[in-house]
Formats: C-alpha cells, sequence, structure tokens
C-alpha cells in the first residue's frame, strides 16, 4: 500500500504502515468498533477508504500528553494504555483500550491538545484518520457525530462512578470493581481464568490507594482462591466470588 501521508508521517513519527488486504477487511474492523456503529456496509467501505493503516511497536507513544490532537486512532489488534500526568509529575492510569476501541476521539480535548499519553502495550496495529478528513465524513455521515456523543457520555459516566468509589468505598471493594470493569474490557481467557494484564502499580492508580496495599490484598485474595496475583496481571478465578467482595464490609 501507499506510504503514510506527511502530516501523518510527521505527527506518529517512525511508525511504519502496515498492509491490510482489502478494503472489505477494513471496512469489517471499521463496523466492529462503537465509533462507527449504524452505519451501512457502503457507508463503512467509504470510511476504510479515508483512513491510513500503521503499525506500532510495543512501549511506543500514539501520542503525548499537551501534543497537538490531530488524529483518531481505531485499534484493529494489540492494546494501548492512556495515563495522565498531574502537575507534580505522578502518573494516573485512565484506560486500557484493545482492538475495536477508539482513541483521541474528538471532543476530549477542548483545548486541542491531547489530555492525556497513549502507549502501546503489546505489538499495535491501527487504522489512522486525521481530523480534517474526520470532520468531512462526520458532515456526510451524522450517526458518528451520535456515536461520539454516546461515547464521551460513557466514559464520563465511567470517571463519575470511579470518584465516586474513591470518595466513599473501601480499598478492597474499590479494587474488585476496578477488576470487574477490567475483565470487560481487556480480560482474556487463558487456562485458569480470565487475565487481566494490568499491574499492581496501574491498579493502585485507578483505585487511588497505594502498591503496598493493592499487593497485600492481592495476596489475601490468592490466599482465599478467586484470583492468581502475577507479575504484570492479575488471573480471576472466580468470577462471582470476586463481584460479592463489592458487597462486603472488608
Amino acid at each position: 500500500m501507499a506510504t503514510a501521508s506527511s502530516s501523518a508521517a510527521s505527527y506518529i513519527r517512525g511508525r511504519k504502515p502496515f498492509k491490510i488486504s482489502t478494503i472489505t477487511d477494513r471496512s469489517a474492523i471499521i463496523n466492529g468498533s462503537a465509533f462507527f456503529s449504524g452505519l451501512s456496509e457502503p457507508e463503512c467501505h467509504k470510511v476504510a477508504s479515508c483512513g491510513q493503516t500503521l503499525s506500532f511497536a510495543s512501549e511506543e507513544l500514539v501520542f503525548m500528553q499537551g501534543q497537538s490532537a490531530r488524529h483518531l486512532v481505531l485499534i484493529e489488534t494489540g492494546r494501548v494504555k492512556q495515563t495522565q500526568l498531574s502537575s507534580n509529575g505522578n502518573e494516573v492510569f485512565l484506560w486500557m483500550n484493545r482492538s475495536g476501541d477508539v482513541i483521541g476521539v474528538p471532543g476530549e480535548s477542548i483545548s486541542g491538545s491531547q489530555s492525556c499519553s497513549a502507549r502501546v502495550m503489546e505489538h499495535c496495529q491501527a487504522l489512522v484518520w486525521d481530523y480534517a478528513k474526520l470532520q468531512c465524513l462526520i458532515l456526510e455521515f451524522p450517526q458518528i457525530r451520535q456515536n461520539i456523543g454516546q461515547i464521551l457520555s460513557g466514559r464520563l459516566n465511567e470517571l463519575q462512578e470511579r470518584f465516586r468509589e474513591v470518595a466513599t468505598e473501601k480499598v478492597a471493594q474499590r479494587l474488585a470493581l476496578a477488576l470487574l470493569r477490567l475483565l470487560k474490557q481487556v480480560g482474556k481467557p487463558v487456562r485458569e481464568g480470565i487475565e487481566i494484564s494490568s499491574s499492581r502499580d496501574e491498579l493502585a492508580q485507578m483505585t487511588g490507594t497505594t502498591l503496598f496495599t493493592i499487593s497485600r490484598i492481592l495476596s489475601r485474595w490468592g490466599e482465599e482462591g478467586f484470583v492468581l496475583p502475577r507479575r504484570a496481571a492479575v488471573v480471576v478465578l472466580d468470577i462471582q466470588r470476586l463481584r460479592a467482595v463489592t458487597t462486603e464490609g472488608f
């Protein structure tokens, strides 16, 4: 396929284009994304023809906090972590995204700059649209604007829930709720159960507590037999038991 355009190349420096064999293949990826939900097959083909295909290596930045927001990225394979730096330099874990998710959604950055950073956690292939082209697509297909509203509303609701949990719930309950969300978002079936690839430090950031506290709780749950703590992941062995934690007076 053709190389990435100069604008994309300057924005996503060093990323190499990869090939999705046909427009039909791209359309199938687009059709499965909430961002483009409701579009017909011909409309998905039109959207696919306007995008580029790029590959990102593990640990590479897709975009950085404070950088000009110029591209929408639809993850085709792999996982991407979004974080935000506070004024004192502390990193806060916001989201973990996987295949079918979009990052860089218009409307997330009122100032026109990225409000967070996005880093690839494992080799990632993606479809990319610059905002100028995306705006044309939004005008042509109003359903996309409606989808953007629903996505942003859903993310706001989750952040409000997480804020309430930090203010009102005990740490064990907050951790159980965070793991249940991550199960839906990035859970991967393995032999023992469902694996969540998230470090203890990331879980501490999500739940507003310390690394020591997260390690202590996971160790206790491991002894009770409903989770299996790993170095950079947690395997949930019993989802119902994890759910029960959210209503217990730990």
